[in-house]
């Protein structure tokens, strides 16, 4: 059988904790696990990331019993096939901003009836052979594998509903930087003015059953978006934080010394 790893966290937690990776090594992954993490949000729209490293990542990810996620750069069935092929359990697609383009997402990545995804018989989704029943199969590969879909600015904001809508997206996520950079607005403007949307985009989509994943570098954002419905939240990104703690050692030590 195959194996929803998303559903069995959450069901085994009340809330995940992901992080975002841009340039992250297999040990990287083993002391993301060990640090209690629960999803990697591997990240190709702003990497340089192969596929094929994206997937071999993945298996990582999975023995060492977390949650694989890809951001695609944009929406091509060599995209979304080859990674779901490979075993990847969320593909996340950056700024939603019609139901036609969440349609075409759900038909490259969901089998029929639900989609037109292609098949093979030795994928690792498939646990690398269909087996006896392949539409049971297939329906088990359908049901362990997730689409997210991003809404990014005013056009995906106002589609939302419709979005909500389409049969095969599950999971919903709204990108704030990329929504300011398309208005204008930046800092203090942008959090006041997107706040009451992102909030909506939360609340509407709660009610109509999609799993939430939030960004949440603030401690007291996180509260808030987990007591609004929110079950994964992305809780840093793989760069920052190395910088953080090269800065913040070299300070340090530098400080240190200067004082003697």
């Amino acid at each position: 059988m195959i194996k929803d790893r998303l559903n069995e966290l959450l069901n085994e937690h009340d809330h995940l904790f992901g992080l975002i990776c841009r340039d992250v090594t297999l040990t990287d992954i083993e002391l993301i696990a060990e640090a209690g993490y629960k999803l990697v949000w591997i990240d190709l729209e702003h990497s340089p990331i192969p596929t094929a490293e994206a997937i071999r990542l993945g298996r990582t990810i999975h023995h060492l019993g977390m949650v694989s996620m890809v951001r695609i750069p944009e929406l091509r069935r060599t995209h979304v096939q080859v990674l779901l092929d490979g075993g990847i359990d969320i593909i996340n697609l950056p700024d939603v901003r019609n139901v036609a383009t969440a349609k075409e997402f759900v038909r490259l990545g969901k089998y029929s009836p639900v989609g037109e995804r292609g098949a093979a018989s030795t994928t690792a989704s498939a646990g690398f052979a269909i087996g006896d029943d392949p539409k049971q199969t297939f329906e088990e590969i359908n049901n362990a594998t997730h689409l997210m879909a991003m809404i990014e600015c005013d056009e995906g904001y106002d589609a939302l509903n419709g979005i909500l809508a389409v049969e095969g997206i599950d999971i919903i996520n709204v990108g704030p930087t990329d929504w300011s950079v398309s208005l204008g607005i930046f800092g203090e403007e942008a959090e006041s003015h997107l706040a009451p949307k992102i909030e909506r985009v939360i609340r509407e989509s709660v009610k109509a059953g999609k799993i939430v994943v939030m960004g949440a570098f603030q401690p007291e954002l996180a509260v808030k978006y987990r007591d609004m419905g929110v079950r994964i939240t992305m809780i840093g990104a793989d760069i920052s934080m190395k910088r953080k703690v090269f800065h913040d050692t070299f300070t340090a030590y530098r400080n240190l010394l200067k004082s003697e």
